[in-house]
């Protein structure tokens, strides 16, 4: 079964785990706020976003990237990712509830899709970049 699931696309694999990913945290966000009030959103999606990171870390390592080694190193950058995209986060939703009055549920879910894309490209090509072997390496390669 997990050798048919490598065999789906990149982006697919990404796109499934990203979503169930972010359906988790607006369930983890929605529960929040239902017992805590929507008073303290800003503190509940920091919570949010602090639990979900270790889920999907290993999620996209593994599941999506197939990245192997380095694994202080890519969570340190995944870190970097997931803080600019909380910032984003901070900001979109602030300015869709208090600029345009959306509902919070409503605006977290749009959020949610925009740093989807976002995400993926800056995983793909920052956190768990596949180094190349550069051209004199390969060059080598051909008369050894």
């Amino acid at each position: 079964m997990f050798k048919k699931w490598l065999a789906l696309d990149e982006k697919i694999r990404f796109a499934i785990m990203a979503s169930l990913n972010m359906l988790l945290r607006f369930v983890i966000f929605s529960g929040l706020v239902y017992l805590f009030s929507q008073k303290h959103y800003q503190l509940l999606l920091a919570l949010t976003w602090f639990v979900s990171s270790f889920i999907a870390f290993g999620c996209y390592k593994y599941f999506v990237f197939s990245a192997q080694g380095e694994h202080l190193r890519q969570y340190l950058k995944s870190l970097l990712i997931w803080t600019g995209s909380y910032i984003v986060n901070v900001f979109l939703l602030k300015f869709l509830l208090e600029e345009l009055l959306w509902n919070i549920y409503a605006a977290q879910g749009v959020v949610i899709l925009f740093l989807l894309v976002t995400n993926y490209l800056l995983f793909k090509h920052f956190a768990f970049k596949q180094h190349r072997r550069s051209f004199v390496a390969r060059i080598y390669d051909i008369f050894d």
